[in-house]
């Protein structure tokens, strides 16, 4: 009897997970829900609006597929025409364009679609609600239908970031006030010369001020986060540097052994050592007890957010060159008060221990993905939590799961067929929203479901 699953989510990581189904069995049909169709494939990572915002890995380690790793940098060549005014040179070091990225994503779905006829279904709708049924699942969907399920996937990607004002203030409805940064809505009306506010200074900061910078804007941007820190760049000159796991250590003691290596490894370049403690990172995470999980985030994830989470050297170079020609500040900081006025919203806020007032025409939302569920406003998310089917993770990164992906529910137990994938790994595995992490979770869990 053949196996049907739906999958709620059709960025890349239901995509993944739908191309891995279909290649591990020839029986198993499969429905992939995207309520969204311009996120179809793209989630909100590789949208139309990147246009010129570089991907923060190069072009040979974005493959789907983990058996041909050079199957992205071949279809890039294959397609050079198509993007000759965004990219005149490709190679393997190449940072392509998000965009591009997303055609990739689309023509591969689009491939499988056509080649597994009738056992891919691609539904662009909401599930709304999941009940228990005698042969597995029924998902509600928005529209009023209901499918049969055995397992269902949660392929949710990353949720906007928690909001900066409560309900009720006067700055949230806004138009000026932007509290999702991935939508290019956020670059109209425009006059050039005027203040932005961004408040985050992480990746999605670069990629809006890189939009900003792209659109020949003039005006004065500002940055402000609790540690006021930029993304480091990467070093292409050399691989990683293998490393061997040092066993349980506190993360005190870890970040102690990773420093002492680089210090004692002069000649070689430090983003090669954070690059090797890659292949190490989940098996360290998942050894480390709560109270060690709690001293990391609070002492030092941000220090590994911007050794880990690196962008290309062109980006890191037209940052410096827009700080050094004034246009561009960024430092430590955060909102204390708000108020609509005249010309702007007047903000106050602290910057670098001194307290300030501006008025912006512009506030940008870039404080990264929600992913304290308990917050998350999204209807099936909603109704697995009132179920007890989902709950949140104590530290807000994510829901209670297993390594593999197994659901668990209030009570403690497996919620048998039912999965989860991505970010809301994140509590179970720390690092799992890469697409090295998300290829190799796809096909795991297409192995679960057809042994």
């Amino acid at each position: 009897m053949n196996k049907k699953v739906v999958i709620v989510g059709g960025g890349l990581s239901g995509t993944l997970v739908a191309m891995n189904l279909l290649q591990q069995s020839s029986e198993t049909e499969i429905i992939l829900l995207e309520c969204n169709p311009e996120k179809l494939g793209r989630g909100v990572a590789y949208h139309h609006d990147f246009t010129h915002q570089p991907l923060n890995v190069v072009a040979g380690g974005m493959s789907l597929f983990e058996e041909k790793p050079l199957h992205f940098l071949d279809w890039l060549l294959e397609n050079q025409f198509r993007y000759n005014h965004l990219l005149p040179e490709i190679n393997k070091n190449s940072f392509v364009p998000r965009k591009i990225y997303g055609d990739y994503i689309i023509e591969n779905l689009e491939l499988f679609h056509h080649q597994h006829k009738g056992r891919l279904q691609i539904r662009i709708d909401e599930a709304i609600l999941l009940t228990e049924s005698k042969d597995g699942f029924q998902v509600t969907l928005e529209s009023g239908v209901l499918l049969s399920a055995d397992h269902v996937i949660l392929a949710l990607g990353n949720f906007p970031p928690a909001d900066l004002f409560e309900d009720g203030h006067p700055v949230k409805n806004d138009p000026r006030y932007f509290s999702m940064p991935w939508l290019d809505r956020i670059y109209s009306n425009i006059s050039g010369d005027e203040n932005i506010l961004l408040v985050g200074t992480g990746l999605t900061a670069v990629d809006v001020v890189l939009g900003l910078k792209m659109r020949g804007f003039q005006g004065k941007v500002k940055l402000i986060s609790r540690r006021g820190r930029l993304p480091l760049p990467h070093d292409l000159s050399s691989k990683p540097f293998e490393l061997e796991y040092p066993g349980h250590l506190h993360p005190r003691d870890t970040w102690f052994w990773i420093r002492g290596i680089i210090k004692n490894n002069k000649e070689i370049p430090w983003p090669s050592i954070i690059d090797g403690l890659r292949p190490l990172t989940q098996r360290i995470w998942v050894e480390w007890n709560l109270e060690e999980r709690k001293y990391f985030l609070k002492r030092l994830r941000p220090f590994w957010e911007i050794a880990r989470h690196r962008i290309p050297n062109a980006s890191f170079n037209v940052l410096n060159e827009l700080i050094k020609e004034g246009q561009i500040e960024i430092g430590k900081g955060s909102i204390t008060k708000a108020k609509i006025a005249k010309d702007g919203i007047e903000i106050e806020y602290q910057f670098e221990n001194e307290s300030r007032v501006g008025t912006f025409k512009k506030i940008i939302n870039c404080t990264g993905p929600e992913s304290n569920y308990r917050k998350v406003k999204f209807p099936i998310i909603k109704n697995l939590m009132e179920q007890g089917k989902v709950t949140s993770d104590e530290l807000g990164l994510g829901i209670n799961c297993t390594a593999e992906g197994k659901i668990v529910n209030a009570s403690g137990n497996l919620e048998n067929g039912l999965w989860c994938i991505g970010p809301m790994r994140k509590s179970a595995l720390w690092e799992t929203t890469a697409l090295r992490e998300l290829r190799q979770q796809a096909k795991e869990l297409a192995g679960f479901i057809n042994p």
